[in-house]
């Protein structure tokens, strides 16, 4: 079977944004953690694995490729004990091909066994946030419109 062509081994990955939750916008001031360039990160090393993955540079004239936004819709942080939570909206636009959407959410609870003097209210935010990579990963596999893993399910 031939390679695919490079449009759709290519996908153009711009910075992830905050989104609107419940008709209001999300910002900085609702994320305790930082959490879109550390997502950001955590989806390309998901998909280099099996893609050119490529932040967007104005005027280059690339071939089409494929174009993953992602938008933080959620965040819940809470001192060391509490849940962890990230929901992410993506949306997968390519070349000839249907626009593709995708609903992700993570949670974490710290149990109190593990809690530390170091524990923080971000604590279980990188492993939230990996598996969210992981999750974006796992639909372009096969990225089809109006899927939603909760938890990698």
């Amino acid at each position: 079977m031939p390679p695919a062509p490079a449009a759709h081994n290519t996908v153009i990955l711009p910075p992830v944004v905050y989104g609107y939750y419940q008709g209001r916008r999300m910002s900085e001031s609702d994320d305790a953690c930082g959490v879109p360039d550390p997502l950001r990160q955590a989806v390309e090393d998901q998909l280099k694995a099996r893609s050119e993955v490529v932040r967007p540079v104005l005027g280059t004239g690339r071939d089409p490729a494929s174009l993953l936004k992602i938008e933080i819709m959620d965040i819940v942080t809470v001192s060391a004990g509490g849940p962890t939570i990230v929901v992410i909206h993506a949306v997968l636009e390519r070349p000839g091909l249907p626009t593709a959407h995708f609903k992700g959410l993570r949670q974490m609870h710290t149990q109190s066994s593990e809690i530390t003097t170091e524990a923080t209210e971000c604590s279980s935010m990188d492993a939230v946030i990996r598996g969210l990579g992981a999750d974006v990963a796992k639909w372009m596999l096969k990225p089809l419109d109006g899927v939603s893993l909760v938890n990698g399910e």
